[in-house]
C-alpha cells in the first residue's frame, strides 16, 4: 500500500487527483496542470513533496563520509545547500542530492522518494562508525513555496528577514503564530500552540542556523534550493506544525491568489528549466557525463567513481543528454525514438508541451554525433517523424 504524506487528507478533501508515486500517494493536479503552472511562474504555489527523502547524516567523519560518495563537494560552511549526485565506483548515479550543511558535524540530505531505500543501503554500506543516519522522511513534512510572489507570501508568516537568504543558503526561521484553524485531529489534546516536539532532531543540528534577535515562534528549517526555477523556499516542520503551517499560508496568501500545485505542473515546471528527474532522465546506469552534469563534478578531491568518470572523459565516446524543441506542433514523451535520416540515434529521457512557451520541448539522450546545438533531428510521435532542432536547456 503506497504511502501517504500527513496532509494527505487535505488534499483529499481540496479534490486532488491522486496518483502513486515513488511509493507515495501523492496529488497529480488539482484545477489542471497548465493553471496550476502559470500560477507558479506568475504568481505562487504551494507544493506538498513530504515524500522527499530527508536524511539528518551527524558525527565527525559526516562531512567524510557523505564528501566521498559525491560528485560534487560537500559544502562544510553552516547554511550551505549544495546539488550533488550519489555515485557507484563506475562513475553510474545511485540518485541526485541536496545536501545542507548544519554544522561542522550535521548534514542535511534530501533525496528522490523511490531511490531513498537505496540510498540508506548505500549509506549503510559505506557509513563509518562515528556518522550516524536518521531518516526523518515520515516525521518532518517539506512544504515548497515557489513563484516570483513566494518570498513575500513566507515573509508575512516570519519576522526573520529572507532577504537574507541566498540561493543554495538554507536558515531556521521563525514562524510567527497563526490563528489560522486547523481540523482538531491534526493536534492532539496534549500538544500546546503549533504542537513543536520537544525534542526536534532537526532543530537540535541546525542550531547554528537560527537568527539572532528573533523569537516568539516556534523554529523551522528552510533552504532555498526550488526545482521550478522561480524563486522560493523548502520548509522542513515536524509534522503535526506542518499541517499548521500549510494551513497557514493558503490562508495568509489568499490576496496573492495562491493555489496548491501538484506533481504534475511541478513536472512541466522542471522541465521548462532543464532540471533532471530521478528515474527517467537518469535510471541507474548513466554517469553524470551522460547526463549534461560534468559541471556539477569536482575532480581536484577523491571520490567513488572518480576513476572511471575520468576514464570516460578521456574516451569521449558516450551520450549527451541534450534539449530539443519541436519544429512543429507536436508533443514529444517519454521513450520516443530521435531519428537522424531515419535512423535511430537516441530517445526522449522527458517531453511535454510547454505553458510558457506554447512549444513541444524535450529532453533527450543522443550519440555524439548528434548533440551539437542547433542539429536538425526528428522525434517519433506515435510511428511519424516531427521536426526537432538541438537547444542548450534551459528552455526559458
Amino acid at each position: 500500500m503506497p504511502l501517504r504524506t500527513p496532509l494527505y487528507a487535505w488534499h483529499e478533501a481540496a479534490g486532488a487527483r491522486l496518483i502513486e508515486f515513488g511509493g507515495w500517494q501523492m496529488p497529480l493536479q488539482y484545477t489542471g496542470i497548465i493553471e496550476e503552472h502559470l500560477t507558479v511562474r506568475r504568481g505562487v504555489g504551494l507544493f506538498d513533496v513530504s515524500h522527499m527523502g530527508k536524511l539528518l547524516v551527524r558525527g565527525p567523519s559526516a562531512h567524510a563520509f557523505l564528501d566521498g560518495l559525491s560528485a560534487n563537494d560537500i559544502p562544510t560552511t553552516p547554511g550551505r545547500a549544495r546539488y550533488t549526485q550519489l555515485l557507484r565506483e563506475d562513475g553510474t548515479i545511485i540518485d541526485d542530492l541536496i545536501v545542507t550543511c548544519l554544522s561542522s558535524t550535521d548534514f542535511f540530505v534530501v533525496c528522490n522518494a523511490g531511490p531513498r531505500p537505496t540510498v540508506l543501503a548505500w549509506f549503510a554500506a559505506h557509513r563509518p562508525p562515528d556518522a550516524a543516519v536518521e531518516d526523518l522522511t515520515r516525521s518532518h513534512l517539506c512544504i515548497a513555496v515557489q513563484g516570483p510572489r513566494a518570498p513575500e507570501l513566507l515573509q508575512r508568516l516570519t519576522p526573520t528577514d529572507l532577504s537574507a537568504v541566498r540561493p543554495f543558503w538554507g536558515s531556521v526561521l521563525d514562524a510567527a503564530p497563526t490563528d489560522d484553524p486547523v481540523p482538531e485531529a491534526a493536534a492532539p489534546p496534549e500538544t500546546e500552540g503549533w504542537g513543536w516536539p520537544a525534542a526536534d532532531p532537526l532543530m537540535a543540528a541546525g542550531s547554528q542556523l537560527a537568527p539572532t534577535g528573533v523569537s516568539g515562534g516556534p523554529r523551522f528549517l528552510a533552504t532555498r534550493t526550488g526545482y521550478t526555477g522561480e524563486p522560493g523556499f523548502e520548509l522542513f516542520p515536524p509534522e503535526v506544525p506542518g499541517q499548521r503551517l500549510w494551513a497557514a499560508l493558503m490562508a495568509a496568501g489568499h490576496d496573492l491568489g495562491v493555489q496548491p500545485i501538484g506533481l504534475g505542473a511541478r513536472d512541466t515546471l522542471r522541465l521548462e528549466k532543464g532540471y533532471l528527474l530521478s528515474g527517467q532522465d537518469f535510471t541507474g546506469s548513466q554517469t553524470p557525463l551522460e547526463v549534461n552534469s560534468a559541471r556539477v563534478i569536482r575532480w581536484d578531491r577523491p571520490f567513488l567513481g572518480r576513476e572511471a568518470l575520468q576514464a570516460q572523459r578521456a574516451r569521449g565516446d558516450y551520450p549527451r543528454l541534450v534539449g530539443l524543441r519541436m519544429m512543429d506542433r507536436s508533443i514529444p514523451r517519454h521513450g520516443c525514438g530521435v531519428l537522424s535520416g531515419g535512423a535511430r540515434v537516441g530517445a526522449v529521457t522527458s517531453g511535454t508541451l510547454s505553458p510558457t512557451l506554447r512549444v513541444g520541448i524535450a529532453l533527450a539522450s543522443v550519440d555524439r554525433a548528434h548533440a551539437t546545438v542547433g542539429t536538425s533531428l526528428d522525434v517519433d510521435i506515435r510511428g511519424a517523424p516531427h521536426s526537432a532542432q538541438v537547444v542548450r536547456p534551459p528552455f526559458l
